[in-house]
């Protein structure tokens, strides 16, 4: 891959994770919303599809902040505030992401990385395959990163996209 490739490629896989961010996050609202203790034969199929959604809205959240990373030592979006992120920890994401996409080596106890597992605040206790409220696996608030997603996609969508050249 040329270097001009490789600028548009950082430049549009930012700005795809970053949409798709914004995507998981209105998947996940709607899935909630929808969720009712009362209707016991929703509820259990309901929650799978939270948990399935969490698992994505992870897996885009660390793109967004990897492909960040790319594109800032490209030398891309000099002007782009992306204050809006520092926020979140992307080795507490890239953490989560991969204990997901294991959980059945942590569940069986031979996770590669168990002593991370748990991750515990004055506020809560959780493994990486928990939730609560906005929070995923106590690592990642699914609706604030979302938010940031938000402030952050309109100042990527106004800057030139690298084409490279032909």
């Amino acid at each position: 891959m040329t270097d001009d490739e490789q600028r548009y490629m950082a430049f549009e896989g930012l700005v795809q994770w970053v949409s798709s961010s914004i995507a998981q996050g209105k998947r996940i609202a709607d899935a909630t919303a929808t969720m009712s203790p009362y209707r016991r034969e929703d509820f259990r199929l309901l929650a799978a599809q939270v948990r399935t959604e969490h698992h994505y809205f992870a897996i885009a959240a660390y793109k967004v902040l990897e492909h960040r990373e790319w594109v800032r030592g490209l030398g891309l979006c000099p002007n782009v505030d992306f204050s809006m992120l520092d926020q979140f920890s992307a080795s507490d994401i890239r953490d989560l992401r991969n204990m997901r996409e294991h959980v059945v080596d942590y569940f069986r106890g031979v996770g590669r990385d168990k002593h991370r597992w748990w991750k515990e605040t004055p506020e809560f206790k959780a493994d990486a395959s928990a939730s609560a409220g906005t929070h995923i696996g106590g690592r990642l608030d699914w609706k604030q990163f979302a938010l940031a997603a938000e402030a952050l996609l309109p100042a990527l969508l106004a800057e030139p996209i690298p084409y490279p050249p032909r």
